[in-house]
């Protein structure tokens, strides 16, 4: 047949759904608190689902976890990181300029990692989990200084994400900011999921194991 408008491709391939970039962005432009809030929860809905799945120890689905990990990672990792990166941190830092663009990089990984993680990022899904599950939280806090003291917890963030948010703060436009930090934490979990579950039995599980801290961005 005529190539018509394709310049000659074949009508199957041209009948395949394919993404309007133009629109998403226009959508991550024109709402970008909704949008990071709907990237970040999706991202802890699936990727929960899929640790879940991965955990020989679950016999069934957790909902209340799951929630617990959605409303953190929609209100914190995805609204609240939104106008910290694309509000806050011009009013701190300045605009960006190809002159100035790698040093204030360097300087908003820094300020992101040394002092927005221990303080704003982390803490909150300890909080989430211990609203959701009920439980005190002072245990939740005293979890989380726990983690941070005598399990590496900001030192496998910092592995993670001060080159990830470099490369997030050089090259990727504002506006997708939030949808490159629900990305690579995606598959930052599954990848842990796997490992973490490899030399796992049924055998091994606590008869009522107590529920899982997901820690995050560094563990998610």
């Amino acid at each position: 047949g005529s190539g018509g408008n394709n310049g000659g491709s074949p009508t199957a391939l041209s009948a395949l759904p394919v993404p309007n970039l133009s629109s998403v962005a226009k959508f991550y432009k024109t709402f970008p608190i909704v949008a990071g809030f709907l990237t970040a929860s999706t991202k802890a809905c699936f990727a929960d689902s899929l640790a879940q799945y991965r955990d020989v120890c679950t016999t069934k689905f957790d909902v209340r976890r799951n929630l617990a990990m959605v409303l953190y990672s929609g209100c914190i990792l995805g609204a609240t990181c939104e106008v910290m990166y694309n509000r806050i941190f011009p009013l701190i830092f300045g605009a960006t300029t190809p002159e100035t663009g790698l040093a204030l990089a360097v300087k908003m990984t820094l300020f992101d990692g040394f002092l927005n993680a221990p303080l704003l990022w982390l803490p909150p899904a300890y909080i989430a989990q211990a609203l959701v599950y009920r439980y005190p939280k002072r245990d939740a806090i005293r979890k989380y200084v726990t983690d941070v003291r005598e399990n590496g917890l900001l030192k496998k963030y910092w592995s993670l994400w001060l080159p990830a948010s470099l490369i997030n703060f050089c090259f990727v436009p504002a506006h997708f900011r939030i949808l490159f930090v629900a990305s690579v934490s995606f598959f930052w979990m599954i990848i842990l999921s796997i490992v973490a579950n490899n030399d796992q039995d049924v055998e091994s599980c606590p008869l009522e194991p107590e529920p899982a801290m997901l820690n995050p961005r560094a563990l998610d």
